[in-house]
């Protein structure tokens, strides 16, 4: 529904993220394969990068009935190992999440449904441990909903960057509501965009080691995996 929605704002099936035009003029695009449409326990590819033992466990959801209230809850784990030619791999494990609390109105024939999104406070809405293969520490990946929003924080070996989630298409007069794409900036500085729209792309900062390019792709692949998980 998310990526529907997508679609229908930006009126074509050609729509793509809006990225800054110093960024793209100089960072590499590389095409995704398998993001959309998206096939259960299909690799992604993004480039040279591939997605592989790629392993989706479902999705488990549960409700709790308190009085004339309920509280519900729903939850995906993904796992997958990023792999390129001369570079280490990375393992990525990740699990998003949701808690909302709910109402149900009745006015004679007319029923309404109330929710409140609840899942700030039961951590983040998506958390991921990203490891590259060559005896290093864990990562992590946290990305926290405020709003139609997702914003957070990913660790690297090279220092702590921000993903930020971007709600603007190319060409469209009003943002999306669901996330079109991520940013991803380390050191001040813009370093991947991820662009979830329609087949998808993302693109890479020149100043990228081969080394770097590898992480951000992996990166890259787990909010890919998001889907329609990272509509509100």
């Amino acid at each position: 529904m998310a990526f529907g929605l997508l679609l229908t704002l930006a009126g074509c099936a050609t729509a793509q993220l809006q990225v800054p035009a110093s960024f793209e003029a100089t960072a590499q695009a590389l095409p995704v394969t398998g993001h959309s449409p998206r096939h259960f326990n299909e690799p992604i590819r993004i480039g040279p990068y591939s997605a592989l033992e790629l392993s989706d466990g479902g999705t488990f959801g549960w409700q709790l009935p308190v009085g004339a209230l309920d509280v519900g809850g729903r939850a995906r784990d993904y796992a997958f190992t990023l792999v390129a030619i001369g570079q280490p791999p990375v393992e990525v494990q990740c699990r998003v999440a949701s808690l909302a609390l709910g109402y149900d109105d009745h006015h004679g024939r007319v029923e309404s449904r109330t929710e409140l999104d609840l899942t700030a406070l039961s951590g983040p809405a998506l958390g991921c441990g990203l490891h590259i293969d060559d005896g290093g520490e864990v990562s992590s990946l946290q990305l926290r909903r405020s709003g139609t929003r997702l914003d957070g924080r990913v660790g690297t070996p090279w220092g702590e960057a921000t993903v930020h989630s971007v709600h603007a298409l190319q060409g469209a007069v009003v943002d999306t509501y669901a996330p079109a794409g991520f940013e991803i900036v380390l050191d001040g500085a813009p370093v991947a965009m991820v662009d979830a729209v329609n087949a998808g792309r993302v693109l890479l900062a020149p100043r990228l080691d081969d080394g770097q390019r590898s992480y951000f792709a992996a990166v890259a692949a787990a909010l890919l995996l998001l889907g329609e998980d990272a509509e509100a």
